[in-house]
């Protein structure tokens, strides 16, 4: 294999890497995921009518699944 090669197989490697890491910072680190026991409903800013004062930031609702 000559030198362009392993360049350029090294370049996608560290591409893939990169898409791969599944760290978060800030705020999403905090919202939850559904998963099999729970689904999380995130809600757009303009269907959070109702609720109350406390609560205008929730931007999700997370239903618990039965089997």
């Amino acid at each position: 294999m000559n030198m362009r090669g392993c360049v350029i197989i090294l370049t996608l490697f560290a591409t893939l890497g990169g898409c791969a890491n599944r760290g978060c910072s800030g705020y999403a680190c905090n919202r939850p995921d559904s998963n099999d026991q729970t689904l999380v409903i995130w809600w757009p800013s303009d269907m959070r009518q109702g609720i109350d004062e406390l609560d205008h930031e929730q931007d999700f609702t997370v239903v618990p699944l039965r089997d």
